[in-house]
């Protein structure tokens, strides 16, 4: 075994385990030799291992861009590897390594035979995961912030250009100002129903197709039989949410590889107000309170 337990006591999600546990946890991961260069796993790629990094050096890449560069010891995917989400990143060896290697489905075979173990590992992952997401509660918080300070400057200067006389550009300029100004709107943010809050829509045709993405004003669904829509197409069906049915209509904007983007027409207070309690109960899911 490459790392000892002490070197694995310097792995966050490893370190309330006893020296013995962690032992006996890196029993189930193989030992990989790789040179520099291998690449671990593609973006976009099904996750099916969990990584320890134990020699060497791996870097995250993002398109043509390195996110986070890697030393050991550290743990590489470890979220993708225990639920199976795509990766969001590209993981390359940038020096000759050492890499410990597990399944989703050995590891999750060890922790049902040990419980201890498991509950002790699982534990840890809720913390860090909670650290996680109070951390990106901050970030995107100081966003907001920033977001309402310049759509407030925005609309300002959209005002006093309408209070302004016209010039060669005062028509172009008040036009972006007042298209930037609508998308920032809070009801335009988009939200992935979760596995446990799911939406799909049935269409007038008959077919049921799964929502990917929705918001106040805007749908996106995948669709179920291959058979697209074309852009400037109308639409109506019911939108299907966890607590009852809407009925919405509306313009397609975009079908992308049978993903079909769909503007909503105004809908009834009634099912305004149906569809903001779904996009807040989801939204909560996000949220540590």
């Amino acid at each position: 075994m490459p790392l000892s337990p002490e070197n694995l006591h310097h792995i966050p999600l490893l370190r309330s385990l006893s020296d013995t546990h962690r032992t006996q946890l890196a029993g189930v991961f193989s030992t990989l030799t790789v040179p520099a260069g291998t690449v671990l796993f593609e973006a976009g790629s099904e996750a099916l291992n969990l990584y320890i990094l134990a020699t060497g050096e791996v870097e995250l890449r993002h398109e043509d861009t390195v996110r986070f560069q890697l030393h050991s010891p550290t743990l590489i995917g470890e979220l993708g590897g225990l639920t199976g989400l795509p990766r969001n990143t590209t993981a390359v060896a940038t020096k000759d390594s050492e890499i410990l290697r597990v399944s989703r489905e050995d590891l999750l075979a060890f922790f049902a035979q040990n419980g201890a173990i498991a509950f002790s590992f699982f534990q840890s992952l809720t913390m860090i995961l909670a650290q996680k997401v109070r951390r990106d509660q901050k970030r995107l918080s100081d966003m907001r912030t920033n977001l309402i300070r310049t759509q407030k400057s925005m609309k300002k200067l959209r005002d006093f250009l309408l209070e302004s006389q016209d010039t060669p550009v005062s028509d172009t300029v008040h036009d972006t100002l007042d298209n930037l100004i609508r998308t920032n709107r809070r009801v335009n943010y988009r939200i992935s129903p979760p596995k446990t809050m799911p939406a799909n829509i049935r269409l007038d045709s008959g077919s049921i197709n799964s929502v990917v993405e929705i918001s106040r004003t805007h749908v996106s669904y995948q669709t179920a039989n291959g058979s697209c829509p074309t852009a400037l197409d109308s639409v109506s069906g019911v939108l299907q949410l966890t607590d009852g049915e809407i009925p919405i209509s509306g313009q397609v904007l975009r079908t992308i590889g049978g993903r079909v983007d769909i503007q909503l027409d105004l809908l009834i207070d009634e099912y305004s107000a149906q569809l903001d309690d779904y996009l807040t109960n989801v939204q909560l899911l996000d949220f540590v309170v």
